[in-house]
């Protein structure tokens, strides 16, 4: 037995020696759970107050609505894509992005629009992803697809709403200006069939990541390489800052709690009454122009850019016509590629001119609601005079 332990001394040196720390891949960016301090959900209440509308909507609880004047204005529509340590992140143009599209979900009622429900995860952004050789999408991850910060989600998107979608071709993915070349919603329900759904959030070092849309597949699309940038800690809240490198961003952790609420909650009538008169805009709506010249210029702006989407598919056919035509090896299979190639230019126009009469209807009355929009504020001149 004494002759035993001995040995038993040697081996047990022997393995502890091989247990070794492996620190984080250089990839990864550190855990960053500790490096900003912790609100509690009162403040997501007082600071968005001012930009917007609380109210109660079973079965989430209070949720906010902006208050946003912009061109069919959609979450994650008026600002950028970057990518960083954490993979796809979002750069909003307003003052109170860096709570509503880094924290919670975006839903939608066809009686009060769009609307936030706040959450206590930050992410880079709450969104999934569409992907083609020719498009790129993005739609908000809606409150009902649960998310676990152990696992990541707990379930697919499978269904969204076509007009959940945003799309754009991807030569513009990158661009600062985005909101100038996303394709009329009409295009919505061709392009979620062209393309396929990407879902991928993760979670590193109790951080979410989106890296559901490859960056590498990116970078050959727009044939460059595509900047890295690094993630930085601001103090106060505010429009996010993009400088050089690095981006800044306020990212409070934030704590949950069912006895908060907000000082000032709106009836969800009222709601509906700003949203007949047109103060607020819900999805997919044109309100932002206050005369038929300002809407005659955007209208125009759709119709080029959905010829364009035809006219990039149209190209990308022939190209591919004339590849399997020379791969071909005799005259009878050449035959078959080009009325095969035929066939799919013809779906491909029949469904162009399909967006296009539907465009051309919904832009119909889009010019008809200005037009009420000028003769009531006219109305209201008038009757102000008469008063005064």
């Amino acid at each position: 037995m004494k002759k035993i332990w001995p040995m038993i001394l040697i081996i047990i040196v022997f393995v502890s020696s091989c247990v070794i720390y492996l620190p984080p891949p250089d990839n990864y960016p550190p855990p960053t759970s500790e490096t900003y301090s912790e609100y509690s959900l009162d403040y997501f209440y007082d600071y968005l107050a001012e930009y917007g509308y609380w109210l109660y909507q079973p079965p989430y609880g209070y949720v906010w609505i902006p208050e946003v004047n912009l061109v069919r204005w959609r979450p994650y529509s008026y600002g950028y894509w970057v990518w960083t340590d954490f993979g796809w992140t979002w750069i909003s143009r307003f003052d109170w992005g860096w709570a509503t599209f880094h924290y919670g979900r975006w839903g939608w009622s066809p009686d009060i629009g769009w609307f936030w429900v706040p959450g206590d995860i930050w992410a880079p952004a709450w969104v999934v992803w569409r992907y083609s050789r020719y498009y790129i999408g993005w739609a908000p991850l809606p409150p009902s697809v649960r998310f676990d910060l152990r696992i990541g989600l707990t379930s697919l998107p499978s269904s969204l709403p076509a007009e959940y979608w945003i799309f754009v071709d991807n030569n513009y993915f990158l661009n600062s200006r985005l909101h100038r070349y996303i394709l009329p919603v009409e295009r919505n329900l061709t392009l979620v069939r062209k393309t396929s759904l990407r879902a991928r959030l993760e979670v590193r070092n109790q951080v979410v990541h989106n890296r559901g849309l490859d960056k590498y597949i990116v970078e050959q699309d727009i044939q460059k390489k595509v900047r890295k940038y690094e993630l930085t800690e601001r103090n106060s809240p505010g429009t996010t800052r993009v400088r050089i490198n690095n981006v800044e961003i306020f990212r409070p952790k934030v704590k949950l709690s069912s006895t908060s609420k907000p000082k000032r909650v709106v009836e969800k009538e009222k709601i509906k009454n700003k949203i007949e008169q047109e103060e607020i805009i819900v999805s997919g709506e044109q309100k932002s122009v206050s005369n038929p010249q300002e809407l005659e210029k955007v209208h125009q702006e759709e119709k080029k850019l959905l010829e364009q989407s035809h006219q990039i598919e149209l190209r990308a056919l022939s190209k591919e016509l004339k590849e399997k035509k020379a791969q071909a090896r005799t005259p009878q299979e050449q035959k078959q590629v080009e009325e095969s190639y035929r066939q799919k230019i013809r779906v491909v126009t029949q469904e162009h001119e399909q967006e296009k009469k539907k465009l051309i209807k919904r832009q119909e009355e889009e010019k008809k609601k200005v037009v009420r929009q000028k003769t009531k504020k006219v109305k209201k001149k008038e009757k102000k005079k008469r008063i005064e």
